[in-house]
Protein backbone atom coordinates (compact mmCIF):
# COMPACT_ATOMS: atom_id res chain seq x y z
CA UNK A 1 0.00 0.00 0.00
CA UNK A 2 3.00 2.30 0.92
CA UNK A 3 4.85 1.24 -2.47
CA UNK A 4 1.13 2.64 -4.35
CA UNK A 5 1.00 5.81 -2.58
CA UNK A 6 4.66 6.64 -3.08
CA UNK A 7 4.13 5.76 -6.64
CA UNK A 8 0.77 7.67 -6.90
CA UNK A 9 2.56 10.49 -5.17
CA UNK A 10 5.84 10.47 -7.54
CA UNK A 11 3.48 10.85 -10.64
CA UNK A 12 1.46 13.37 -9.26
CA UNK A 13 4.34 15.03 -8.86
CA UNK A 14 5.94 14.58 -12.10
CA UNK A 15 2.45 15.79 -13.46
CA UNK A 16 2.95 19.11 -11.71
CA UNK A 17 6.53 19.85 -12.89
CA UNK A 18 5.18 19.05 -16.08
CA UNK A 19 2.15 21.78 -16.13
CA UNK A 20 5.18 24.06 -14.57
CA UNK A 21 7.66 23.39 -17.82
CA UNK A 22 4.67 23.90 -20.38
CA UNK A 23 5.60 26.81 -22.48
CA UNK A 24 1.78 29.29 -23.23
CA UNK A 25 1.06 29.74 -27.32
CA UNK A 26 -0.22 32.76 -28.49
CA UNK A 27 -1.99 33.87 -31.92
CA UNK A 28 -1.41 36.88 -33.73
CA UNK A 29 -4.07 37.02 -36.34
CA UNK A 30 -3.11 39.98 -39.24
CA UNK A 31 -4.76 40.71 -42.16
CA UNK A 32 -1.29 39.60 -43.47
CA UNK A 33 -1.46 35.92 -41.99
CA UNK A 34 -0.91 34.33 -38.88
CA UNK A 35 2.06 33.87 -36.56
CA UNK A 36 1.55 31.47 -33.56
CA UNK A 37 4.47 32.54 -30.82
CA UNK A 38 5.83 30.59 -27.53
CA UNK A 39 6.30 32.33 -24.90
CA UNK A 40 9.14 31.50 -22.35
CA UNK A 41 8.60 30.51 -18.50
CA UNK A 42 11.75 31.65 -17.35
CA UNK A 43 10.38 35.69 -18.10
CA UNK A 44 7.30 35.51 -15.97
CA UNK A 45 6.42 38.92 -15.25
CA UNK A 46 6.56 39.61 -18.93
CA UNK A 47 4.50 36.33 -19.88
CA UNK A 48 1.97 37.04 -17.28
CA UNK A 49 1.58 40.92 -17.94
CA UNK A 50 1.13 39.94 -21.63
CA UNK A 51 -1.60 36.95 -21.14
CA UNK A 52 -3.31 39.22 -19.13
CA UNK A 53 -3.62 42.04 -21.66
CA UNK A 54 -4.74 39.69 -24.30
CA UNK A 55 -7.78 38.41 -21.85
CA UNK A 56 -8.72 41.96 -21.47
CA UNK A 57 -8.59 42.52 -25.41
CA UNK A 58 -6.09 44.96 -25.09
CA UNK A 59 -4.27 44.39 -28.39
CA UNK A 60 -7.26 43.20 -30.58
CA UNK A 61 -8.04 46.06 -33.13
CA UNK A 62 -4.57 48.02 -32.58
CA UNK A 63 -1.71 47.79 -35.44
CA UNK A 64 1.74 46.54 -36.55
CA UNK A 65 2.14 50.97 -37.01
CA UNK A 66 6.12 50.70 -37.09
CA UNK A 67 8.01 48.66 -39.23
CA UNK A 68 11.75 48.64 -39.81
CA UNK A 69 13.22 46.50 -42.72
CA UNK A 70 15.91 44.00 -41.65
CA UNK A 71 15.23 44.88 -37.66
CA UNK A 72 11.60 44.75 -36.24
CA UNK A 73 7.62 44.97 -36.99
CA UNK A 74 6.51 46.72 -33.58
CA UNK A 75 2.67 47.42 -32.34
CA UNK A 76 -0.15 46.71 -29.90
CA UNK A 77 -0.52 50.58 -28.94
CA UNK A 78 -3.93 51.43 -27.55
CA UNK A 79 -3.43 55.06 -29.58
CA UNK A 80 -3.18 52.87 -33.07
CA UNK A 81 -6.94 51.90 -33.00
CA UNK A 82 -9.32 53.36 -35.39
CA UNK A 83 -6.07 55.94 -36.06
CA UNK A 84 -6.58 57.52 -39.30
CA UNK A 85 -4.10 57.13 -42.11
CA UNK A 86 -1.12 59.36 -41.68
CA UNK A 87 -1.28 59.70 -37.94
CA UNK A 88 1.79 58.57 -35.56
CA UNK A 89 0.60 55.62 -33.14
CA UNK A 90 2.56 54.30 -30.57
CA UNK A 91 2.96 56.72 -27.78
CA UNK A 92 -0.30 55.97 -26.12
CA UNK A 93 0.15 55.25 -22.22
CA UNK A 94 3.73 54.20 -22.56
CA UNK A 95 5.26 55.29 -19.06
CA UNK A 96 1.57 54.16 -17.12
CA UNK A 97 2.42 50.65 -17.90
CA UNK A 98 6.19 49.75 -16.98
CA UNK A 99 6.98 46.21 -16.67
CA UNK A 100 9.64 45.12 -14.52
CA UNK A 101 13.13 43.73 -16.51
CA UNK A 102 13.81 40.62 -17.00
CA UNK A 103 16.90 40.79 -19.49
CA UNK A 104 18.09 36.90 -19.82
CA UNK A 105 21.67 35.86 -20.83
CA UNK A 106 20.22 33.01 -22.69
CA UNK A 107 17.59 35.07 -24.53
CA UNK A 108 19.39 37.07 -27.54
CA UNK A 109 17.79 38.62 -30.57
CA UNK A 110 17.63 36.27 -32.98
CA UNK A 111 14.72 36.87 -36.28
CA UNK A 112 11.19 35.72 -34.50
CA UNK A 113 11.87 36.47 -31.19
CA UNK A 114 9.16 38.95 -29.38
CA UNK A 115 9.70 41.94 -26.86
CA UNK A 116 8.48 45.27 -25.61
CA UNK A 117 10.29 48.55 -26.14
CA UNK A 118 11.48 50.93 -23.75
CA UNK A 119 13.12 54.67 -23.16
CA UNK A 120 16.24 54.85 -23.31
CA UNK A 121 18.91 54.46 -20.42
CA UNK A 122 19.41 58.24 -19.68
CA UNK A 123 15.41 58.04 -18.85
CA UNK A 124 14.91 54.64 -17.79
CA UNK A 125 18.31 53.27 -16.10
CA UNK A 126 16.48 50.15 -14.63
CA UNK A 127 15.57 48.82 -18.19
CA UNK A 128 11.60 48.50 -17.28
CA UNK A 129 9.42 47.84 -20.61
CA UNK A 130 6.98 50.02 -21.90
CA UNK A 131 4.12 47.59 -21.57
CA UNK A 132 1.76 49.30 -23.72
CA UNK A 133 3.09 47.74 -26.82
CA UNK A 134 5.79 44.68 -28.38
CA UNK A 135 8.31 44.54 -30.92
CA UNK A 136 8.89 40.96 -33.31
CA UNK A 137 12.36 40.87 -34.72
CA UNK A 138 12.68 40.35 -38.42
CA UNK A 139 16.94 41.09 -38.47
CA UNK A 140 18.98 40.17 -40.83
CA UNK A 141 22.06 37.56 -41.68
CA UNK A 142 25.26 38.64 -40.31
CA UNK A 143 28.64 37.98 -41.47
CA UNK A 144 32.06 37.04 -38.82
CA UNK A 145 33.29 40.55 -40.14
CA UNK A 146 30.24 42.17 -38.87
CA UNK A 147 29.92 40.58 -35.54
CA UNK A 148 33.62 41.20 -35.19
CA UNK A 149 32.85 44.71 -35.30
CA UNK A 150 30.48 44.63 -33.08
CA UNK A 151 32.82 43.18 -30.97
CA UNK A 152 35.16 45.81 -31.14
CA UNK A 153 32.97 48.64 -30.42
CA UNK A 154 31.58 46.49 -27.33
CA UNK A 155 35.41 46.83 -25.87
CA UNK A 156 36.59 50.14 -27.50
CA UNK A 157 36.47 52.20 -24.00
CA UNK A 158 38.77 49.20 -22.10
CA UNK A 159 40.81 49.20 -25.28
CA UNK A 160 41.28 52.93 -25.11
CA UNK A 161 41.96 52.83 -21.15
CA UNK A 162 44.82 50.20 -22.33
CA UNK A 163 46.48 52.16 -24.52
CA UNK A 164 46.41 55.14 -22.60
CA UNK A 165 48.78 52.79 -20.43
CA UNK A 166 50.73 51.57 -22.91
CA UNK A 167 51.08 53.57 -26.31
CA UNK A 168 50.12 57.12 -25.27
CA UNK A 169 53.01 57.79 -22.87
CA UNK A 170 55.90 56.57 -25.78
CA UNK A 171 53.93 57.99 -28.24
CA UNK A 172 56.55 60.51 -29.43
CA UNK A 173 59.72 57.59 -29.05
CA UNK A 174 57.23 55.40 -31.58
CA UNK A 175 56.69 58.27 -33.93
CA UNK A 176 60.23 58.47 -33.85
CA UNK A 177 60.83 55.15 -34.40
CA UNK A 178 58.91 55.06 -36.96
CA UNK A 179 60.57 57.21 -39.13
CA UNK A 180 64.25 56.34 -37.86
CA UNK A 181 63.79 52.75 -37.12
CA UNK A 182 61.31 50.99 -38.86
CA UNK A 183 62.24 47.06 -37.50
CA UNK A 184 62.16 48.56 -33.35
CA UNK A 185 59.07 50.54 -34.12
CA UNK A 186 57.21 47.11 -35.48
CA UNK A 187 58.34 45.41 -32.43
CA UNK A 188 57.04 47.37 -30.14
CA UNK A 189 53.55 47.66 -32.02
CA UNK A 190 53.23 44.26 -31.55
CA UNK A 191 54.34 44.54 -28.31
CA UNK A 192 52.08 47.06 -27.46
CA UNK A 193 49.51 45.22 -29.25
CA UNK A 194 49.47 42.05 -26.94
CA UNK A 195 49.61 44.10 -23.74
CA UNK A 196 46.12 45.81 -25.40
CA UNK A 197 44.75 42.61 -26.24
CA UNK A 198 45.20 40.98 -22.47
CA UNK A 199 43.68 43.64 -20.94
CA UNK A 200 40.48 43.18 -23.26
CA UNK A 201 40.51 39.61 -22.86
CA UNK A 202 40.79 39.87 -18.54
CA UNK A 203 37.32 41.09 -19.28
CA UNK A 204 34.88 38.57 -17.96
CA UNK A 205 32.12 39.57 -21.04
CA UNK A 206 34.67 41.06 -23.46
CA UNK A 207 33.72 38.29 -26.74
CA UNK A 208 29.86 39.86 -26.86
CA UNK A 209 28.84 36.49 -29.00
CA UNK A 210 29.55 32.80 -27.79
CA UNK A 211 29.76 30.07 -30.30
CA UNK A 212 26.25 28.99 -30.63
CA UNK A 213 24.88 32.98 -30.68
CA UNK A 214 27.57 34.47 -33.01
CA UNK A 215 26.35 30.98 -35.72
CA UNK A 216 22.57 32.13 -35.06
CA UNK A 217 23.20 35.34 -36.07
CA UNK A 218 24.83 34.09 -39.52
CA UNK A 219 22.76 31.59 -39.83
CA UNK A 220 18.80 32.12 -38.78
CA UNK A 221 19.70 35.92 -38.86
CA UNK A 222 18.61 38.60 -36.22
CA UNK A 223 19.33 42.55 -34.60
CA UNK A 224 22.98 41.88 -32.68
CA UNK A 225 23.50 45.32 -32.09
CA UNK A 226 20.25 45.18 -29.25
CA UNK A 227 21.21 42.19 -27.34
CA UNK A 228 21.01 42.81 -23.69
CA UNK A 229 19.01 45.90 -24.09
CA UNK A 230 15.13 44.65 -23.99
CA UNK A 231 13.73 41.93 -22.27
CA UNK A 232 12.71 39.30 -25.13
CA UNK A 233 9.99 36.71 -23.59
CA UNK A 234 9.15 34.56 -26.23
CA UNK A 235 9.47 33.51 -29.97
CA UNK A 236 7.55 32.81 -32.99
CA UNK A 237 7.47 29.30 -33.90
CA UNK A 238 5.14 29.76 -37.04
CA UNK A 239 4.25 32.16 -39.30
CA UNK A 240 7.80 33.78 -40.52
CA UNK A 241 6.99 35.06 -43.45
CA UNK A 242 4.21 37.09 -42.23
CA UNK A 243 6.75 38.76 -40.43
CA UNK A 244 8.57 39.53 -43.88
CA UNK A 245 5.61 40.48 -45.42
CA UNK A 246 4.64 43.25 -42.52
CA UNK A 247 8.69 44.48 -42.50
CA UNK A 248 8.79 44.80 -46.15
CA UNK A 249 5.29 46.94 -46.66
CA UNK A 250 5.44 49.99 -48.14
CA UNK A 251 5.69 53.46 -45.17
CA UNK A 252 4.94 56.81 -44.25
CA UNK A 253 8.12 59.02 -43.16
CA UNK A 254 7.00 57.84 -39.70
CA UNK A 255 7.25 54.09 -40.60
CA UNK A 256 3.80 52.84 -40.62
CA UNK A 257 2.80 51.18 -42.95
CA UNK A 258 0.68 52.92 -45.75
CA UNK A 259 -1.89 50.26 -45.86
CA UNK A 260 -3.08 49.56 -42.01
CA UNK A 261 -2.02 45.95 -40.53
CA UNK A 262 -4.93 45.18 -37.82
CA UNK A 263 -3.95 42.56 -35.34
CA UNK A 264 -5.98 39.96 -33.03
CA UNK A 265 -4.29 37.77 -30.27
CA UNK A 266 -5.80 34.86 -29.25
CA UNK A 267 -4.68 32.13 -26.56
CA UNK A 268 -4.09 29.06 -27.74
CA UNK A 269 -2.56 26.72 -24.77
Amino acid sequence: MKTLLYILLFLNCVSFVSAQEKETIVRITTNKGVMRVKLYNDTPIHRDFFLSQIKKGYYDGSLFGRVLPNFVIQGGSEDSKGAPPGQLVGHGRGGKMLVAPEIRSNHYPTRGVIAMPRQPDDINPSKKSDGSQFFIVQGRRFTDDELNSLELQKNLPTKKKAMAKYYHPYKKEMDSLKVHDIPEYNRRVIEINAKVDSVIRLQKDHLLFDKEEREAYKTVGGAPHIRGQYTIFGEVIEGFDVIDKIADMEADRNNRPLEDVVMSIKIEQ
